[in-house]
């Protein structure tokens, strides 16, 4: 495992903007955040490229500049203008709350999940793991249906990172599948929550909200 300070950086820039998107209330400082953690994971893999002389890291690299740090963010940039004043930025917890619970599963990211997977001293692989239980409390904790669909779309930066450093290499057509199957899931999105506003003037999954206009 490559011990490359700045992949270490990379690291912890992954996890520091996961625990920045949890905190942020405005939709398009988290689409931002999103974009820099897109551009850091793709830095990251073509450091490892570079280090291991792995083609297909730096493939993955380049994919994952160009579907998650343009393609993505233009796809989300058009919901936020068009469905902004119906997307809702809150949490369901506070942001001390949230501290809290972010600070409980960081704690166990490190003393129990990443003991079971590496060995030795390594800093990335926790804060990947870390970062990792904090996407998955952003999709959990946020209201809006975007906090729910970049938490998805971070979720799979911090996963494919996690992989490459754990040297679990994969091809380019697999890389280019993914790729591709992002691309077609923001698309499906976008068509579903466009639907949904029309349907019930609200692009948000609030149940209680849709439950309300429902029984009118």
């Amino acid at each position: 495992m490559t011990t490359l300070p700045l992949l270490t950086i990379c690291a912890a820039a992954i996890f520091l903007l996961a625990l920045l998107a949890n905190l942020v209330h405005k939709n398009t400082t988290l689409l931002w955040l999103y974009v820099l953690q897109s551009v850091v994971s793709a830095a990251a893999l073509i450091a490892l490229a570079y280090s291991e002389g792995a083609i297909g890291l730096f493939w993955a690299g380049a994919l994952t500049l160009l579907v998650k740090a343009v393609m993505a963010p233009a796809f989300l940039s058009r919901m936020i203008a068009k469905y902004n004043a119906h997307f809702s930025a809150a949490s369901y917890l506070n942001t001390p709350l949230s501290l809290f619970v972010l600070a409980i599963v960081t704690a166990f990211a490190y003393s129990f999940v990443s003991p079971s997977v590496i060995e030795g001293d390594s800093t990335s692989v926790p804060l990947l793991l870390a970062a990792i239980f904090v996407t998955l409390f952003l999709m959990v904790n946020r209201r809006g249906a975007l906090g729910q669909i970049v938490g998805i779309l971070s979720l799979e930066n911090a996963v494919v990172l996690l992989a490459a450093f754990l040297g679990l290499h994969h091809s380019f057509a697999l890389e280019l599948a993914i790729a591709f199957d992002i691309a077609v899931w923001i698309a499906i999105a976008t068509v579903f929550l466009g639907m949904m506003y029309r349907q019930f003037g609200a692009a948000d999954l609030d149940t209680q909200r849709m439950k309300h206009i429902i029984e009118e």
